[in-house]
Parts: structure tokens; C-alpha cells; sequence
């Protein structure tokens, strides 16, 4: 894989989402991320991507597709931890309730109610995250890139370390708004969907 095209193909997908060219980068990328891209997003003015070797075996309209959801995920960072934010101080706010008014519960018991409480804000706004970051990627490109995407998680799935948190392929075509599509198209896109068991509305519009 040649990074310069890589690079050279970011920087066309940035322009149309209205965000820098990506510096971009071959090097090492965890194993739970099994498309083989990883998005450096936060405190930074410019993202950074850093290709793996396992983007080798995407196809080229997959690795687009990737690199189009890095750029939507980028330009929603802001959102994320606006979200994100509010939600872990209710929880502290809440457990300070709980407390009073279980005056006599043991330590542990703040710990671990806190402790939960802010992996369930945590799972639930990540979760919406990648939907809201999949509908922009229709909005601006259409819902070919997604669905490559989505074709590529169900051959290489994430490891249990992001399954926890990340929405199925399928799920997220749903919220997306796209399965209309594939079910117009299936012999396009016969790794997505067991199109027979999934009800599919004649009409249907990404969620604001």
C-alpha cells in the first residue's frame, strides 16, 4: 500500500468534509481495530492517521470508506465530549444523592456506583457518537462509502475489547438510513445484511 495515495486520497475526503488534510502515517495500529486505521482525533488542530498492515487487506473502496468515517468522526469530535461531559457530572451528581441517602453504606458501594455509572455514560454516548458520525458520511457522501465500511466490519469484526461499545454492522445501517439501499441492490452487498430477516421500510430518511 502506498501511503502517498493514501495521504493523497484523505486529503481529497477532508476537502469535502471541510476539515485539513490528515497527516498520514504507516506504523502500528492495535488488533482490535481490525480494518487497520487509527484515528488520532483529540487535542489536536489536524488529525493524524496511522495505517497498519491490516488495511492491506481491504478493498480500495473499503479503505475510503474507512478513511471518509475518520474524517466524519473528526468534524463531530466537539459533539462527542459536549455529550459527554454533562453526562459524567450528573452521574457524580447523582451518587452524591445516593449516598445521602444511604448514609450507611459501606465505600465501596460510591465507588462502584460511580464506577458504573460512567462506563454506561461512557458505552452510551460513544455508541451515538458512531451514529451520529455514520449519518454525516451519508449526508456528504452518499451511503456507498458506509456501506464498504460496514461490508469490511462483518468480514474482519472487532476484537471483545470494542464490542462492548461498538454498534454491529448492521445496526448501524439502520440508524444511518440506509438499508433501503441494500435492499434495492442485494447482489451488491450480499456480506451486510441477511436481507430476508431484517424488515426493510419502502421509504426511509437518516435521523436528525
Amino acid at each position: 500500500m502506498d501511503i502517498a495515495d493514501v495521504e493523497t486520497t484523505a486529503g481529497r475526503l477532508a476537502a469535502e468534509f471541510g476539515i485539513r488534510p490528515p497527516k498520514v502515517t504507516a506504523g502500528w495500529v492495535p488488533r482490535a481495530m481490525r480494518l487497520g486505521v487509527r484515528a488520532k482525533i483529540y487535542g489536536r488542530r489536524r488529525m493524524r492517521l496511522v495505517i497498519g498492515p491490516a488495511a492491506e487487506r481491504l478493498e480500495p473502496d473499503e479503505l475510503d470508506g474507512e478513511l471518509a468515517v475518520a474524517m466524519a468522526t473528526y468534524r463531530l469530535r466537539r459533539g462527542f465530549l459536549a455529550r459527554l461531559l454533562p453526562g459524567y457530572a450528573a452521574v457524580v451528581v447523582l451518587n452524591h444523592i445516593l449516598v445521602a441517602v444511604i448514609a450507611k453504606a459501606p465505600g465501596w458501594v460510591a465507588q462502584a456506583t460511580v464506577l458504573a455509572g460512567l462506563l454506561t455514560v461512557l458505552i452510551v454516548t460513544y455508541r451515538n457518537f458512531v451514529y451520529r458520525a455514520d449519518r454525516k458520511v451519508v449526508d456528504v457522501l452518499g451511503a456507498g462509502p458506509l456501506l464498504a465500511v460496514l461490508e469490511a466490519e462483518r468480514r474482519h469484526p472487532s476484537t471483545w475489547i470494542y464490542l462492548w461499545a461498538t454498534p454491529h454492522a448492521d445496526r448501524r445501517a439502520e440508524r444511518a438510513g440506509v438499508l433501503p439501499r441494500v435492499a434495492e441492490h442485494p447482489e451488491e452487498h450480499a456480506d451486510l445484511l441477511d436481507l430476508p430477516a431484517v424488515a426493510v421500510p419502502a421509504t426511509s430518511a437518516p435521523e436528525a
